[in-house]
């Protein structure tokens, strides 16, 4: 997928992905561009927004977190009548939950799609219970378990 960047910015971006560290020089000899080249295609990149920034990414099963989720809620807008506080508040509000990887506000039947991660369906189970349930603004929640996830070609989309 080349998300209508030229080929040079595309091989730039698809060798940053597999490492964001590694050096500009380094990386002009990989896809054999010159290094200058290289260098000031990523500042342009950056400069326009198309690279947000340089991260790395945890490995949560290695950290002591394997258990992967999603948990769908419903706004309660009975625990807010006396509040001016709406959805995208109760959204922070669940981002600041220490389990929670993200949380979506979306269409449908519920209101928040929230990605987490766990030590296991114990610890998990307390951290809804104990938790997401009682913040004011959470209504009725619904929890899937991953037990496999896949990359597609838009996963560098964030």
């Amino acid at each position: 997928m080349d998300f209508g960047l030229d080929e040079k910015d595309a091989a730039i971006i698809a060798e940053l992905c597999k490492d964001s560290r590694i050096s500009v020089q380094s990386l002009a000899k990989t896809i054999g561009f010159p290094r200058v080249t290289v260098h000031d295609r990523i500042k342009k990149m950056q400069a326009k927004g198309i690279i947000d920034h340089f991260t790395l990414v945890l490995n949560r099963v290695k950290m002591g977190m394997p258990l992967h989720a999603f948990i769908q809620a419903t706004y309660d807008r009975e625990s807010w009548q006396k509040s001016q506080e709406d959805r995208r508040d109760v959204a922070k509000a669940i981002c600041q939950l220490p389990y929670v990887i993200k949380c979506h506000i979306v269409t449908g039947d519920w209101d928040y799609l929230i990605e987490v991660v766990a030590s296991g369906m114990d610890t998990l189970g307390d951290a809804i219970l104990d938790s997401l349930t009682k913040l004011q603004g959470v209504g009725r929640t619904h929890t899937m378990v991953s037990f496999y996830d896949f990359d597609g070609p838009s996963r560098i989309l964030g």
